[in-house]
């Protein structure tokens, strides 16, 4: 019982931790969530309207390809990790049924997700841990310019983000979002038809809708490759903050989840040992009382 009441005590506290850290974190993942969806609206546009205009806007062919993985930093969060492990493991297995396709390599942000690609033997560039407590723009950078140079190089032809959507407190699920290039390919096909989103938010059917409708050609100034060359990859890097965003408030949301389950569970095992050593030590106080009184009649 003791032990029951110290654990109790613990998971209390972590999720208490985990509470103040997730209403900041989901402040600013919905902040930041209008701004991404929106910018994202704007390259899909972009996209249909001004298809093989720029490097970004071409079709590639599905040969090599790098994922850049959030996951959290530390366990005790429920479920969450190894859902999105399960997805990322089918797509693993879909991609390598492509037509053409080489190579697949990540980029872990998070440990967890490290851990996961180490063990199951995958090729992993870099690895970025800790950025699950106070994620910062300035942060996402390095994982940003790793993505951009190697799709400027030729190195690889997709950039794919893997992570967590924050949906609710209480919903949150693994996502799967083609990042670069912004045409149309074999690729994003099969993430649609493999790993479909199953719930979708408010502020993401509005963007659907607006992507769906027909738009005129953008007139760009001073000229077109100039802005593109401009606003594409700082319109990607939002993209990367926004998924880092999103895991963290997922992160913290379920680890409050979990700790608030376990809690609830110590205090269900709690009760049932307090009546079992109540009742037990009501029997012995019983058979004490009916030893002495055996024993009293006896003298008599």
């Amino acid at each position: 019982m003791k032990a029951i009441k110290s654990t109790k005590q613990v998971t209390k506290a972590m999720e208490l931790v985990a509470a103040s850290k997730m209403r900041k974190a989901v402040q600013n993942a919905v902040l930041l969530r209008k701004y991404a969806l929106t910018a994202w609206a704007i390259l899909q546009k972009i996209a249909l309207s001004h298809r093989g205009n720029h490097l970004w806007l071409v079709e590639r062919p599905v040969k090599r390809v790098l994922a850049i993985l959030v996951t959290s930093d530390r366990g005790l969060c429920g479920s969450l990790n190894t859902q999105l492990f399960r997805s990322v493991g089918h797509y693993i297995t879909a991609c390598k049924d492509l037509v053409g396709f080489e190579q697949l390599d990540f980029i872990a942000v998070g440990r967890k997700g490290q851990q996961y690609l180490t063990r199951s033997g995958q090729s992993v560039v870099a690895a970025f841990p800790a950025f699950s407590n106070h994620p910062s723009f300035r942060d996402v950078l390095p994982v940003s310019r790793i993505a951009i140079d190697g799709f400027k190089a030729g190195t690889y032809d997709h950039v794919v983000l893997l992570y967590t959507d924050f949906l609710s407190a209480l919903v949150q699920e693994p996502a799967t979002k083609l990042l670069l290039p912004f045409s149309e390919s074999e690729l994003k096909k099969m993430i649609q038809e493999l790993l479909p989103r199953k719930r979708i938010t408010k502020e993401e059917e509005e963007t659907m809708k607006n992507i769906t409708r027909l738009s005129a050609e953008y007139v760009f100034e001073p000229s077109e490759g100039e802005v593109l060359d401009r606003i594409l990859p700082q319109l990607s890097e939002m993209q990367i903050y926004q998924a880092v965003l999103e895991s963290a408030a997922s992160e913290h949301s379920a680890r409050m989840v979990a700790m608030r389950s376990a809690t609830d569970n110590a205090s269900d095992i709690l009760s049932d040992l307090s009546l079992t050593y109540n009742q037990t030590r009501q029997a012995n106080i019983t058979a004490e009382i009916a030893e002495l009184s055996g024993a009293a009649a006896a003298l008599e």
